[in-house]
């Protein structure tokens, strides 16, 4: 019987606390082409403003909702840094190399997400560091913290890179062995209109591969080939044309092409109305594309639009989902010395 560390339910405090009805410090990073408004509360993409020359006005293509209070009411972890481990791992549980059974805080059902209960979105980051053109948040994660052992150090930062090009680059350090897969949950909507779905966007994956999951959105077995699926988007893609299986639409992992480690260009959105579109780039091996279905008229816009049903598109580039539990995936393990980093790079014309 393996030693068991930690108790799931384990409240550990956050670095820093949140004064009600006030929101948290906002960065506003600009070029001629591009404004990005970040947020210390989960280190989180506010709004992604877009200058065109036929346009009087730049139009805003991230999904945000009105204040921090709005943010903490909903569990859509919208524009959040996503951490200790995004997306899934089964029963909120996994072995750790040297044996030990390591249980985590469960928040969907008995399975572990986006870092648990008080996952790193719903954090005060620090700002560590900024410039006319970066800024750094940093977080401590304390031994036991959701479950999870050893004391973590994170990093986000977000720079511009070029006049439409954005980076966010995001380490972590930990005292013990630990699981990390940390990524931006951006949802994206081309068309500015966040009243109306995303689903007629077109999507390409660099992906031969994706992998089914099970009724907890657990991934099953195998990868198996996109070729004559709901899941082929080698080419580029209306999404709307697309047939998934019904009961869990797009919320699936695309095993990337390329080298894990080597940042390469790994997906392109685009919406052909307003011809706006996005390059993706990422290090990592795999890449969650989740098409919102869960959206409400509660959640509302900065400006007071309420969000249609699939009102964003998530990218989520991340190694695969509950990779603790699975030695044939892509190893998620951050040991004593070693260095995570993961860089996403967002291309926007």
């Amino acid at each position: 019987m393996p030693e068991s560390h930690h108790a799931p339910d384990m409240v550990i405090p956050s670095a820093q606390t949140r004064i009600s009805g006030k929101n948290s410090p906002r960065v506003t990073l600009a070029t001629s082409q591009i404004r990005l408004t970040v947020s210390a509360l989960g280190a989180r993409i506010c709004t992604l403003d877009l200058y065109e020359d036929s346009k009087p006005a730049p139009t805003n293509i991230a999904v945000g909702l009105s204040d921090d209070d709005a943010y903490l009411a909903q569990d859509s972890y919208i524009g959040a840094v996503c951490g200790r481990y995004a997306n899934r791992i089964e029963n909120s549980r996994y072995t750790d190399p040297d044996g030990h059974e390591v249980m985590l805080s469960a928040n969907e059902g008995d399975t572990h997400l986006h870092g648990g209960k008080d996952g790193f979105d719903r954090r005060i980051w620090n700002v560590s560091d900024q410039t006319e053109t970066s800024v750094a948040f940093q977080l401590t994660s304390p031994d036991g913290d959701q479950g999870y052992p050893g004391n973590m150090v994170a990093t986000a930062t977000y720079s511009i890179v070029a006049q439409n090009r954005l980076r966010l680059e995001i380490t972590a350090t930990c005292d013990a062995p630990c699981p990390v897969n940390m990524t931006s949950h951006a949802y994206w909507n081309l068309t500015g209109k966040f009243d109306q779905t995303a689903a007629d966007h077109v999507l390409q994956i660099n992906a031969d591969q994706w992998l089914p999951v099970d009724d907890k959105l657990i991934p099953l077995t195998d990868a198996r080939g996109v070729a004559g699926t709901g899941y082929d988007f080698r080419s580029p893609t209306r999404i709307s044309d697309m047939q998934p299986n019904a009961a869990q639409g797009f919320d699936h992992n695309f095993c990337l092409t390329g080298d894990r480690g080597t940042l390469r260009q790994i997906a392109t959105l685009s919406d052909p109305e307003s011809s706006r579109s996005i390059k993706l780039f990422s290090t990592e091996a795999g890449l969650q594309f989740y098409l919102a279905q869960h959206f409400n008229e509660t959640m509302k816009t900065e400006t007071g639009i309420p969000l249609h049903t699939s009102a964003g598109i998530a990218l989520e580039p991340q190694t695969y989902p509950n990779s603790p539990n699975r030695t044939d995936f892509p190893s998620p393990w951050l040991n004593p010395g070693e260095t995570y980093r993961h860089v996403i790079e967002w291309e926007f014309t």
